[in-house]
């Protein structure tokens, strides 16, 4: 009887242990309190955030990175901008080496998996042909709900627009919004459309590879082309812009 019992809790405390474990590889949140989320098709967990200002800070400091600030005041919880790839790439090694596992950036092919684009992996991203009709936040009509945007709030602002035509809506904020003021997308994700450009990790023209790629639009970005969620931004790697951040995934 008393081996019985034995085995029977022995089996309980693998089912628990299995099943905190299960816990772990679904969501979890880092030292800095960036929040990870299981996406379905990947297998890789994704930041909810696009890295906030709280969070690069400290990388900027122990490594003695120069970052310039925008012209435009951000609080802590507001994305990081004025990044470059390079250093979004030094930023997940610094923060991977910190605790213990990989970071990294999303690859264009899993940006596009995450924004439901059906896309040939043979082709090379400068020569996708666009999704017509599929943007963003769907293929339905943009409301302020939708994303940050180049929309009236810009406008009034800046008294033009960036992209030959705001958006005829307010969704609030004129330049970056602190990271989570949308609500998150079918993946649990925050701001993978709009607020600021995201660094992917990929070749914008291959084999030439020369430039890098920004992907999901940002408070700049208002045009029907733009805001495509096939589109693609490219950049040179060194550079540093006030529209663009990143989002960091880590692998299992």
């Amino acid at each position: 009887m008393l081996r019985t019992l034995t085995a029977f809790a022995l089996l309980l405390l693998a089912h628990y242990a299995s099943a905190q474990q299960a816990k772990v590889e679904t969501a979890f949140t880092n030292s800095l309190e960036m929040p990870f989320v299981r996406v379905p098709g990947l297998k890789v967990l994704v930041c909810r955030f696009e890295t906030r200002v709280k969070d690069y800070q400290p990388f900027a400091v122990a490594t003695n990175t120069e970052w310039k600030k925008p012209d435009f005041s951000q609080t802590p919880d507001h994305p990081a901008v004025n990044v470059s790839f390079t250093e979004a790439l030094a930023f997940c090694e610094w923060l991977g080496q910190k605790e213990g596992r990989r970071y990294r950036l999303l690859t264009d092919q899993e940006w596009s998996l995450l924004a439901g684009l059906h896309e040939k992996p043979d082709i090379p991203p400068n020569q996708q042909p666009p999704s017509i009709g599929m943007h963003h936040w769907g293929t339905g009509p943009l409301t302020k709900d939708s994303g940050n945007f180049c929309d009236e709030a810009f406008g009034k602002k800046y008294h033009a627009s960036y992209d030959a035509q705001w958006l005829e809506v307010d969704d609030g904020y004129a330049d970056t919004a602190p990271v989570g003021s949308y609500p998150a997308d079918a993946n649990g994700l925050h701001d993978f459309a709009g607020n600021v450009w995201e660094w992917v990790d990929g070749w914008y023209d291959p084999p030439k590879n020369t430039l890098r790629i920004v992907r999901g639009g940002s408070f700049r970005a208002g045009s029907e082309k733009r805001l495509l969620a096939s589109f693609r931004g490219p950049d040179p790697h060194n550079v540093h812009l006030d529209s663009v951040g990143f989002r960091i995934v880590c692998e299992e």
